[in-house]
């Protein structure tokens, strides 16, 4: 089966708010876009892709980055799951916001989604559901 890639814009709006609430001010949100793949045989939630400084150069472009949240197994996470999951692909974003990706090992990822997560759940109201 072939995998099926779909813009996913109620989880952009999610990112939005995760990025504003817990203070991700070197992210350019505008430049972030979510998509759904369908058919991935994939064991991961969701991945985030960035883009050649190679490919940026050539096209004049600014970076871009796009988190591809594979359906099968992201779509039926606790809301809270999915938070975590938004932040620890957010937390891949260098704060240059150059097109390259962080790697796991340097970042401490996993600790610091701990504590973002900890951050966004005193921000967000308690009727303020994604």
């Amino acid at each position: 089966m072939k995998i099926r890639y779909v813009p996913a814009l109620d989880l952009e709006e999610r990112v939005k708010k995760i990025v504003r609430l817990i203070g991700l001010t070197y992210i350019d949100v505008d430049k972030v876009k979510c998509v759904r793949s369908y058919g991935s045989k994939s064991d991961a939630y969701a991945r985030i892709h960035g883009v050649s400084r190679a490919f940026l150069t050539g096209l004049r472009m600014k970076p871009h980055y796009v988190i591809e949240f594979v359906s099968e197994n992201f779509d039926n996470l606790s809301e809270d799951e999915k938070d975590k999951i938004i932040i620890h692909e957010l937390l891949h974003i260098p704060k240059t916001f150059s097109g390259n990706l962080l790697p796991h090992g340097k970042s401490k990822i996993d600790r610091e989604v701990k504590v973002l997560f900890q951050i966004l759940r005193e921000r967000k109201a308690p009727d303020n559901i994604f």
